[in-house]
């Protein structure tokens, strides 16, 4: 008979123990997520670094309405510069999240770059990001060239 109570202390332990129920919360929001859908053009800016990375020149510049970035769920992207809808995207391709900071685009069209992209600002309406080029000016003055671009978010009609 003492042999049964100690199993049977333990089987009664053991049923008596409150379940765990898995907890039931949104998923963060990742950068990916985050950056999924359609954005219009606020502005451009063009900023001229020399090496130093002293600002030499700096200009910015409004966009023609329809002008969009678009980046979608499955890692591709596309872009319109032009308000003309017969000529279709003007750059697409793949894009990869970098940390939170950050994502590359991969042009697959006929420009074929890859360039990192720097995220100032990303929210549910707002998405400014920056990539960099080294060139050169005058045919001989090496700068970097940075491209900043101020996005809104594209309402969708339901």
């Amino acid at each position: 008979m003492k042999k049964l109570i100690l199993p049977l202390l333990f089987a009664a332990v053991i049923v008596s123990c409150k379940k765990e129920k898995p907890a039931t919360s949104t998923p963060p929001l990742t950068l990916k997520s985050a950056m999924l859908g359609t954005w219009n053009f606020e502005s451009v800016t063009t900023v001229f670094r020399d090496t130093n990375q002293a600002v030499i020149h700096e200009a910015t510049y409004s966009n023609p309405v329809g002008s969009y970035y678009k980046f979608n769920y499955d890692g591709t992207w596309g872009s319109k510069f032009v308000a003309d809808t017969s000529t279709g995207l003007n750059n697409k391709g793949l894009y990869r999240t970098v940390a939170d900071t950050g994502f590359y685009l991969l042009d697959t069209g006929k420009f074929a770059y890859s360039v990192k992209c720097k995220i100032y600002t990303l929210t549910a309406n707002q998405f400014t990001f920056s990539h960099s080029r080294h060139t050169v000016i005058n045919g001989v003055t090496p700068v970097t060239e940075e491209y900043i671009f101020k996005l809104t978010k594209q309402e969708t009609g339901y």
